[in-house]
């Protein structure tokens, strides 16, 4: 089944971004490449003006991956094409892949000296530019073995991430059974979590989807802009509540006060580390107060 969504107030940036990284973050690249009948092509559509203001000078490679499995159980769901040419307002791709469905079929693109990361996205197929869009699947069956109607268009804007925030994450309490998403965000300011305007203002990147997990503590890494970030948080959707009702779980302090959050300073095309915090399962189904903006 297609899910559709349409355009409120820009949501549709985080709702790509949510989309595409729950099917895709957990994975590593294999290249997937090999002789096969059956496959997946098209083209990709790099958006005008967008793909020449917006472009990064450090690009090294770009792709177009589909994954077999929503989300990914490891990296060989996912199948990935030949290098996509990026001087060109629209390119063609190439994906060898077996017979069977793949819910969600995206474009990455890789920054020179750096490994491939799902963080970088650019576009996924099904978005209908002015941001309306469906989440696509594409079928490969023996009536079927070749799909080579699959346009992709992607949004150098999104490459604008170009810095990392990472560090350690404690869960503690249990997942409820009614989640829908958990998200990691790193924030301008403080948002208002009843105006999803505010919430996506303020927000630096795309927010990063937590997978439930055994483990207590677990590293993360989330794509930023450069600049400075004075929230770093982890929020809960349930299944039956509104985007305007998601509730905050925990939040990086200030080592010095942790009555307040912490601020920090990202470089551009650089990092920060060492942003560990704690996110309470307890605490819901209230969550935790916002604390107050600074």
């Amino acid at each position: 089944m297609n899910t559709r969504f349409r355009s409120i107030r820009g949501a549709p940036f985080l709702t790509i971004g949510v989309l595409v990284q729950c099917a895709l973050w957990s994975c590593e690249l294999d290249q997937g490449l090999g002789p096969s009948q059956t496959r997946i092509s098209g083209k990709v559509i790099f958006v005008y003006p967008d793909s020449t203001k917006s472009r990064p000078e450090n690009i090294d490679e770009v792709r177009v991956v589909a994954t077999a499995n929503l989300p990914p159980t490891g990296f060989g769901d996912v199948y990935f094409s030949n290098p996509v040419r990026f001087d060109v307002d629209t390119a063609d791709y190439e994906i060898a892949a077996p017979v069977g469905v793949y819910p969600a079929i995206g474009v990455l693109w890789k920054p020179r000296g750096r490994d491939w990361s799902f963080t970088n996205l650019l576009g996924i197929y099904g978005l209908k530019l002015p941001f309306e869009f469906e989440v696509k699947p594409v079928e490969l069956d023996k009536q079927n073995p070749v799909i080579d109607t699959v346009d992709v268009f992607a949004l150098w804007s999104f490459s604008q991430f170009d810095a990392r925030v990472e560090g350690e994450l404690t869960v503690i309490g249990a997942w409820p059974s009614d989640t829908e998403i958990v998200l990691l965000g790193a924030f301008i300011n403080v948002p208002d979590l009843s105006d999803v305007g505010s919430l996506l203002g303020s927000l630096g990147g795309l927010p990063l989807p937590v997978s439930k997990s055994s483990d207590v503590k677990r590293p993360y890494e989330t794509a930023v802009r450069n600049g400075e970030y004075k929230f770093v948080a982890l929020f809960w959707k349930g299944k039956n509540i509104d985007w305007d009702e998601i509730r905050l779980l925990g939040y990086y302090r200030d080592l010095q006060d942790p009555s307040k959050p912490g601020h920090i300073v990202v470089p551009a095309q650089g990092g920060v580390s060492d942003i560990n915090f704690t996110a309470d399962f307890t605490t819901l189904p209230a969550g935790l107060k916002l604390p107050e903006k600074q």
